[in-house]
């Protein structure tokens, strides 16, 4: 066998086995995580949706927007009247979602609230794509600040609104502080709550406005948090694994606002809640939802809920602190000899007479952790007895009233340190407590990213694990836990710099009976990854796993990673860059292509003597800017958030050299090819007749050239660019029927238009779903359209293809000669130039593909082409 066909045998292997591991990791990403634990809401009357009238003009001039009020059975009646008697909260609507997500907090508040204290309002934003469009953002914000004087309007006395922000409504909650004093009054927002909202950064850089609209509102509130939004509490909630849309390190605050009025969480960390939500889940999620209902029903019962007030409930609520000087000095009369606890575990799991008493001071245990329910606990010396009871944090089950207290006592507080004892009393039938105590230092388990652990506990209680090692997004590993006991203990994996926590038991309500939970908790398969980095490599609190166990039984712990979690974090972060690359390898083709039009797009992938070399360079380059420049944007930023490695480049490389060479290759050969053979015949008889009909020939072309521009200027660049996707195919197919030797170039440029369509799709489903509102108008009428630049440059392009064909200038032919002889060198820096500008700013891709065009315009008729 020749040695050619081997090698192109191993390359269509290696082709294969990428693209088997990119599917693959796409399946673990989207399929492999933990099942949903949130309970559906339930509406109890039939949702009402009330849409409340406007000022004329901006009804005139948010034709396809609206303001809706959320009400069920008798309360719609003063609805209707537009009386409203309570705290009007805003529910402000994300990416392509409808204002009648609203129902969720507004049914719940409607059952949990005895009088009508909460007042639900909703906008439409006729579920545009405003993640992906930003020409829509502005416009958005706009109204939002006119929503909030209407619903203002509609009250006797002065009122506040409450904010919630799904999604990208979060940034619209924060982005309406920028608007001009004569439409929005800032002190009549105080509160907004963020529902996976990426705060830092849109999850695609889709288009400059997207850009610049981050850039404004975060750059307004960097500097004004302090100044004129000093009166502002802030809550982000970040859905963690399973939300696969948003990720849970952009919806962080950090350096946006600071913890003196901001709360940053994950949904797995909130009490009662303890479960991730994926994007669509976190609107309905009943867990959620009450804890969301509960606090802001507290909150609206204050008086003057200050901002300091508000962040006390908030806390409470969602990221609640022991606070030990909450508890109140008091008289307590001791029950006979208080039991003195010297075990290092004990559980009591009934009402006793006896108090149970744990030294502060001269114990041989350095940590004390108590797990108690329906008990008190105190805080007692000889002179006072304080106590502490309210100041627990909660644990799961969810449903239950389970919660904890730890003291440290190498780390107590100048306050604690004023008392000797910890005092527990049981008063109640169903009172029962766990305490566990160690003198044991936190073990150390060194992960490597492809590393194993096994662990065995025997007499042991407690148990505390320690991963300084686990530093790094790539990392996953799972975590098996095998006993000798059927009951399954506590375990809480908690990350400190991301507020995360993970309880291993989550219990459910049952659906046939809502007011009772499931017989058995549900067991949640634990697995060790990162949200977020932490701020530095030597952050000091490394991410930690807590063992709560039967100190009668023995446990083996098997600490392995996982394959097939490590591709699906690397889809998770770093998929957003594949665009740039599918554009650097489909360049590099289109370069050996000029030089032999006989090569296929196929076949271009298979010279990796002449991709490995670009790849290895693309992949030193960005070490070598990283080295100089460390705090740069370009070079997608991935170095300043942490999320660089070495290979990374190399990697994404060949994942697009991969999938090029798979859609390549079922395009070229699978249905070009069946194609043209169907079409030959037809097409050979109408270029005939073309031929004969000479002077027909200039008049259908300029008419069928017209429609890509007629189509941006009358509906959008969008659709400007997928009229040029059709005519760039129905060309290939014309001319790749006749002419075999110009066909595999222009299969190349049409990937081009293709990439092009891909990365502006969206104006034109925005454009028609703008049409049903606001009529047949042009979208750059209507809003800003980032693509109708891209699109007039691209068509122009297009049409110098035949402008050249014909020119006999001098200059021009000279021109042609050398762009000819210096393609690759010219199209290998277009290549390289898109992994340093365009990388994490995609948007820009097409002013480089508008390039490519134009040099394909220009030599595409040089002699050694001409047909």
């Amino acid at each position: 066998m020749p040695s050619r066909t081997v090698l192109s045998s191993v390359q269509n292997l290696v082709f294969i086995v990428i693209i088997s591991l990119f599917f693959t990791a796409l399946f673990a990403y989207l399929f492999r995580h933990e099942s949903n634990y949130c309970e559906m809401t339930y509406m109890f009357e039939a949702p009402t949706y009330h849409r409340i009238q406007m000022p004329k003009d901006v009804e005139i001039r948010f034709r396809r927007y609206g303001l809706y009020s959320y009400c069920e059975g008798v309360r719609c009646e003063a609805h209707k009247r537009n009386q409203f008697s309570g705290s009007p909260v805003l529910f402000i609507v994300g990416n392509a979602d409808s204002y009648r997500q609203v129902r969720s907090l507004g049914s719940v508040a409607y059952r949990v609230s005895e009088q009508q204290q909460l007042d639900y309002f909703s906008i439409d934003f006729n579920e545009e794509l405003s993640a992906l469009f930003g020409g829509v953002l502005e416009q958005q914000a706009q109204f939002v600040s006119h929503a909030i004087q209407t619903i203002l309007s509609l009250y006797k006395t002065s009122k506040t609104v409450i904010l919630v922000g799904n999604s990208i409504g979060g940034l619209l909650s924060r982005a309406v502080f920028l608007q001009p004093s004569d439409r929005f009054n800032p002190n009549t927002v105080r509160l907004i709550i963020t529902q996976a909202t990426p705060h830092q950064a849109p999850v695609i850089h889709s288009d400059r406005y997207v850009i610049d609209f981050y850039s404004r509102v975060n750059q307004y509130w960097k500097n004004e948090w302090n100044n004129s939004l000093q009166h502002v509490v802030l809550v982000s909630l970040a859905g963690g694994d399973r939300d696969h849309l948003v990720r849970s390190d952009l919806c962080s605050l950090d350096g946006l606002t600071d913890e003196s009025r901001s709360i940053d969480v994950l949904t797995s960390a909130v009490p009662h809640v303890w479960t991730s939500t994926d994007h669509r889940c976190i609107v309905w999620c009943r867990q959620l939802v009450l804890t969301t209902t509960r606090a802001l029903l507290e909150i609206t019962q204050e008086k003057n809920p200050n901002s300091q007030i508000m962040m006390k409930i908030l806390k409470k609520h969602f990221s609640p602190s022991v606070d030990h000087q909450l508890g109140s000095d008091m008289a307590l009369n001791l029950n006979k000899n208080p039991v003195v606890v010297t075990e290092s575990t004990l559980s009591v799991r009934r009402k006793d007479d006896n108090d149970y008493l744990i030294p502060l001071k001269d114990s041989k245990y350095h940590t004390t952790i108590i797990h108690s329910t329906n008990v008190r606990i105190y805080l007692k010396n000889n002179e006072k007895t304080t106590e502490v009871t309210r100041t627990l944090l909660p644990i799961p089950p969810t449903y239950g009233n389970r919660k904890t207290i730890r003291f440290d006592r190498r780390k107590l507080d100048a306050y604690v340190k004023e008392y000797d004892s910890i005092l527990i009393r049981l008063d109640n039938q169903k009172a029962q407590f766990d305490i566990y105590q160690t003198n044991e230092d936190d073990e150390i388990v060194d992960l490597s990213t492809f590393g194993s652990q096994i662990l065995s506990f025997k007499q042991i209680g407690y148990k505390k694990l320690v991963f300084p090692t686990l530093n790094h997004l790539w990392q996953v590993y799972s975590v098996q836990l095998s006993s000798d006991n059927q009951q399954i203990p506590l375990i809480h994996f908690h990350v400190p710099w991301s507020h995360e926590d993970l309880y291993n038991l989550v219990t459910l309500r049952n659906p046939s009976s809502p007011s009772s939970t499931l017989p058995e908790s549900l067991h949640r398969q634990m697995r060790l990854k990162l949200h977020r980095l932490p701020p530095s490599m030597s952050f000091d609190q490394p991410a930690s796993l807590e063992f709560f166990l039967d100190p009668r039984s023995t446990y083996t712990i098997e600490i392995h990673y996982s394959f097939l979690d490590i591709l699906a974090q690397l889809v998770r972060y770093y998929i957003f860059l594949l665009p740039t690359f599918l554009f650097t390898v489909l360049c590099i083709s289109y370069s050996m292509q000029v030089n032999d039009a006989r090569l296929r797009t196929y076949q271009t992938m298979l010279a990796w003597q002449i991709h490995l070399p670009i790849a290895i360079t693309i992949t030193c380059l960005y070490k070598i800017i990283i080295i100089l420049f460390p705090t740069a944007d370009f070079v997608v930023n991935i170095h300043s958030n942490g999320y660089y490695f070495f290979l990374l480049p190399l990697i994404l490389y060949y994942v697009a050299l991969s999938l090029w060479a798979l859609i390549s290759f079922v395009i070229d050969y699978m249905i070009f090819d069946f194609t043209r053979s169907l079409l030959y015949p037809g097409v050979l008889f109408l270029h005939n007749e073309l031929n004969r009909q000479m002077r027909y020939v200039r008049w259908i072309q300029w008419v069928t050239l017209s429609m890509p521009l007629l189509s941006t200027f009358v509906f959008s660049g969008s659709n400007g660019h997928i009229s040029l996707f059709l005519l760039a195919l129905l060309h290939v197919l014309w001319r790749g029927t006749l002419n075999r030797r110009l066909k595999e170039i222009l299969s190349t440029l049409l990937f081009f238009h293709g990439l092009l369509v891909c990365l502006n799709v969206t104006g034109f489903i925005i454009h028609v779903k703008t049409i049903f509102a606001q009529g047949l108008l042009p979208i750059y009428v209507i809003m800003s359209d980032p693509s109708l630049v891209s699109a007039i440059c691209c068509t122009g392009s297009f049409y110098l293809r035949f402008v050249f064909d014909r020119a006999q200038n001098r200059t021009i032919q000279k021109i042609k000669l050398i762009l000819f002889r210096y393609n690759r060198s010219l199209l290998v820096s277009l290549a390289l130039i898109s992994q340093i500008y365009c990388s994490y700013s995609m948007y820009h891709l097409w002013i480089l593909i508008f390039f490519v065009f134009i040099h394909a315009a220009v030599i595409f008729f040089v002699p050694i082409h001409q047909e």
